[in-house]
């Protein structure tokens, strides 16, 4: 939750505003222009009226207007590092002009603030504030907010080559670089504790066609400094590890009123695309953000933020001014864009089971000079709690008396506040609902020049109204778009021409359509047959059936999926596929059809049959790397046997966090041979054998003797899965997982059935789990798992129903493998009787080369693990390591060691590519 409704750091924000009740036949403007001594305009500065909770800021001009009833008001201008101008104004029945000169404040260390041990002050203020932050997140029960936003840019700059692909990808949108694109709009956001919002768009202007859709504002509004990660992307100067990632250096105090503002630099220990560099201003005393001006410099480009904040109620400061820029520089691109906001605070309710301490009474009362001249409808004077003060509270007390805190006692501080908060607020319930609520009323695009001029608080500036006078004229209903997407819509949708222009493009026309069903046929299309079905076609094209190894030969095929909607929420889905072998001759064929029948418990019955090659272990090589392996080095990593079986199975949530799964298969097990010698390279080089590398085939010392041979078999499994307190959510009628705090533990029982002519004999397994995945801090990661499990009669265990361990041994890998040894070959470790494995990754976004200039900068995480296996023929084995993930977003690359025992055995470089 924030207490705020701007507070994000997003590229493109378009959030809302409400048409202002007090605009009226009787309202008047308050106007003028904002400049500095030296009568340089001072763009967005704040104009706060502080009578009503309402402000608004210059454009980039330097000037403002407010619209206000009668009345008498006092208004504070402010701009970030000058001195704030207070005056009393009263509005009649004539327009008011004020024209301000703000001058910049000095910030002075006072004698007092030169610690004795030579400590920069900064961290004992920033110490208190991160300490709060906790509380200041959480002060406010319930706000609702008219809040007004506009924002402006333009493209620059596009390579001549993107353009034109963008053009095709638009179907000839006109995208026209230089042009500047200019949208406001008009909500009514209401807030509700912990994390509910209610946002109305009342009217919505813009100079391109609305009806395409626009950015969601929700994901920015619900960001605040106050949390420990902004946006899933930058930590904030306020995260409770803060220190580790910044420095803070204080550049002096100033007094405002009765509260002294400290003012902090803040630049990162290291160059990093996660972190912010500027000035942020603390309220002493009371540890609230006062103002910030922050810069975040990554991939994209920079933007750069600034915040004010005021007292909307006694000792609850709240954004009322919000400004950020940003300049792209991406893949050839330039393009900038800038957004600003005014708000105004209709009611703010403080949450009363949040105990004040003590000494914020005293600073709020120091900085109460005097009582508004009307409060707003409906607010009251807030008193310190409705609860009754706890030993947290005064240990919280004490802290905040202390002039130099500790590290220690700052995280102290922190998590006694984060105990208040949770001792406040009800047990969350497990469903997660949509944190937000947009409505959008019909007439909000049909608002004409005079409204807007009426309602708009920030003047347009030349620019802005050249924009909008190219705006299209007619509009329809303001597009609403999912929230989890973002989508930019630059230019606006090519409009028919005449007759003519349209008969000399027919031809045209026809080889486009030509090209398209070429395109279809070979890259696979999907076609929504109705509102309820749907058919997907891969294309006879398809790369993720293309492949080569030494039992098939080259393979190639494709494969369709037609999915159909049953009862209210229910989907019955079938998919057949098909590849030929070319070496081996043969068709390879699957079909898998699946019935939805309860979607609120995920009850859903399949069966899938089909006739193909596959692996001894379920893990698998990546048909990719095997391609490349065998063609290029003429190392065909992959061992398969033919299997043609079907499957049928039910799975069901018996209650929730409860699933049981029970499946049932019968396979037709035959041995099969290498039947392709082909390579590009090496071709002198003789291939291996299909055996798989493992020492029950091949009677190593120690091990069973069991080699591949021809059999049927049939099994029954079970699993049973809990996930304490497992939230969820409800999407489009149908239940989603949505994690736990609590592990997950699976119970797994498999009965087993292999015979033939000359064998014959069952076998049970008995396994069990635990896993979880644990975040905390800033962006940090604790992932844990660990396996174990047993066979009885386990002589009567044919090779593929083996506990294989996830092995890994190609040096580049396709797409991510969470639990798997990277040093030990395929197929080569697995288990008959016994076994069990443990597997531990702690992430962090710093750790050790992170602190390089290089690498400093990028998105990059860091890695350290360990993996460990035991079964009673291999012993123990481990393997420890290290890794950089997130490479240019897609890779990891890591470093590790393996050891049997105490041993050392080896140790290698592997690189893992995310790749769809």
């Amino acid at each position: 939750m924030n207490t705020g409704p701007v507070q994000g750091t997003g590229i493109l924000v378009l959030i809302a505003f409400l048409l202002f009740p007090a605009v009226s036949i009787n309202a008047q403007v308050l106007g003028g222009r904002i400049t500095d001594s030296s009568g340089a305009p001072m763009p967005y500065a704040s104009v706060y009226i502080t009578e009503l909770r309402q402000g608004t800021t210059s454009n980039n001009e330097g000037w403002y207007e407010i619209s206000l009833p009668p009345g008498n008001y006092t208004v504070n201008y402010q701009f970030l590092g000058y001195i704030p101008v207070t005056k009393s104004i009263t509005i009649t029945d004539e327009d008011v002009s004020a024209s301000i000169i703000l001058a910049e404040q000095l910030f002075e260390i006072p004698a007092v603030r030169v610690s004795a041990s030579g400590k920069d002050p900064a961290y004992f203020i920033m110490r208190k504030a991160i300490g709060m932050a906790p509380y200041h997140l959480n002060q406010v029960k319930m706000w609702k907010a008219e809040v007004y936003i506009r924002g402006g840019g333009s493209v620059d700059r596009i390579p001549e080559m993107l353009k034109r692909r963008m053009k095709i990808d638009a179907n000839g949108d006109d995208l026209k670089v230089g042009k500047y694109y200019f949208t406001e709009s008009v909500n009514m956001i209401t807030f509700t504790a912990p994390d509910k919002y209610e946002h109305r768009v009342i009217s919505a202007n813009s100079s391109e066609d609305l009806t395409q859709g626009q950015v969601s504002p929700m994901d920015f509004i619900e960001a605040s400094f106050y949390q420990p990660v902004l946006v899933e992307m930058a930590i904030s100067p306020l995260a409770p590890n803060a220190f580790s990632h910044y420095n803070f250096r204080f550049l002096g105090s100033s007094s405002q009123g009765n509260h002294v503002i400290d003012k902090i630099s803040v630049t990162p220990r290291r160059k990093s695309q996660q972190l912010f560099t500027g000035v942020i201003y603390i309220v002493e005393d009371l540890w609230a953000i006062h103002s910030l001006d922050l810069t975040n410099d990554n991939m994209a480009g920079r933007i750069r933020v600034r915040q004010l904040y005021t007292p909307v109620e006694e000792g609850i400061w709240m954004p009322v001014s919000h400004e950020f820029n940003v300049d792209i520089s991406l893949m050839g691109i330039k393009a900038r864009a800038a957004y600003t906001s005014a708000v105004k605070y209709l009611d703010v309710e403080p949450d009363r089971m949040l105990r004040r301490p003590a000494v914020y009474e005293t600073a709020v009362a120091a900085g109460a000079e005097k009582e508004p001249a009307e409060r707003p409808e409906n607010s009251e004077r807030p008193e310190n709690s409705e609860r009754p003060e706890t030993s947290a509270d005064r240990e919280i007390e004490a802290l905040l008396a202390k002039d130099n805190l500790t590290a220690r006692e700052m995280s102290r501080l922190a998590r006694l506040n984060r105990k208040n908060v949770s001792a406040t607020r009800e047990k969350p319930p497990l469903e997660i609902e949509n944190k937000t609520t947009k409505i959008v009323d019909d007439d909000a695009t049909s608002r004409d020049s005079a409204y807007w001029a009426e309602v708009r608080p920030i003047p347009l500036t030349r620019e802005e109204s050249a924009s909008l006078a190219t705006a299209p004229a007619a509009k329809g209903k303001l597009a609403v778009r999912d929230t989890s997407t973002v989508t930019i819509t630059i230019g606006r949708r090519s409009q028919p021409g005449p007759a003519s222009a349209v008969n000399s493009d027919s031809a045209g026309m026809k080889k486009n359509q030509t090209s398209q069903v070429i395109r279809d046929l070979t890259g696979g299309k999907r076609w929504q047959l109705s509102k309820n079905s749907s058919l997907k076609f891969d294309g006879l094209a398809d790369l993720k059936r293309f492949s080569y190894n030494t039992v098939d030969g080259f393979v190639a095929g494709t494969g369709m999926s037609l999915s159909a909607r049953s009862g209210k929420a229910g989907r019955f889905t079938i998919a057949p596929s098909a590849r030929y072998a070319f070496s081996r001759e043969k068709l390879m064929w699957n079909v898998t059809a699946s019935l939805l029948y309860d979607p609120m418990h995920k009850g859903n019955i399949y069966i899938r049959a089909g006739s193909q090659s596959d692996e001894f272990s379920p893990s698998g090589v990546n048909y990719l790397v095997n391609t490349v392996s065998s063609l290029f080095f003429r190392d065909n990593i992959m061992r398969l046997y033919g299997s043609r079986y079907i499957i049928g199975g039910h799975r069901i949530d018996v209650v929730n966090g409860l699933t049981l799964d029970i499946r049932g298969k019968y396979e037709k097990r035959d041995l099969l041979t290498n039947n392709s010698s082909f390579s590009l390279f090496r071709r002198e080089k003789s291939w291996s054998e299909n055996i798989p590398d493992n020492p029950y085939a091949s009677a190593a010392g120690g091990y069973d003797y069991e080699p591949p041979v021809s059999h049927r078999h049939l099994s029954l499994e079970s699993s049973l899965t809990w996930t304490p307190r497992q939230k969820y959510r409800i999407s489009d009628g149908a239940k989603v997982s949505a994690g736990s705090d609590y592990p997950t533990f699976t119970l797994i029982w498999r009965h087993g059935y292999s015979y033939n002519d000359t064998l014959s004999g069952s076998y049970d397994l008995f396994a069990a789990e635990i896993n979880h995945t644990d975040m905390f801090g800033a962006m940090n990661q604790f992932r844990w798992r660990v396996r174990a499990g047993s066979f009885l009669n386990s002589e009567n265990v044919r090779l593929q129903d083996m506990h294989f361990f996830n092995t890994q041994s190609s040096p580049v890998l396709l797409n991510f493998y969470e639990d798997a040894f990277y040093l030990k070959p395929c197929y080569s470790v697995s288990a008959r009787k016994a076994f069990a494995e443990a597997h531990l990754r702690y992430t962090t976004p710093t750790l050790l080369l992170k602190r390089l200039p290089g690498l400093s900068r990028t998105l990059i995480r860091e890695n350290i693990g360990i993996s460990a296996l035991w079964t009673p023929e291999a012993g123990y084995y481990y393997e420890a390591g290290y890794s950089l993930s997130e490479v240019f977003l897609i890779g990891t690359v890591g470093v590790y060691a393996g050891f049997t025992g105490t041993t050392f055995e080896s140790a290698g470089i592997r690189v893992v590519l995310r790749v769809d």
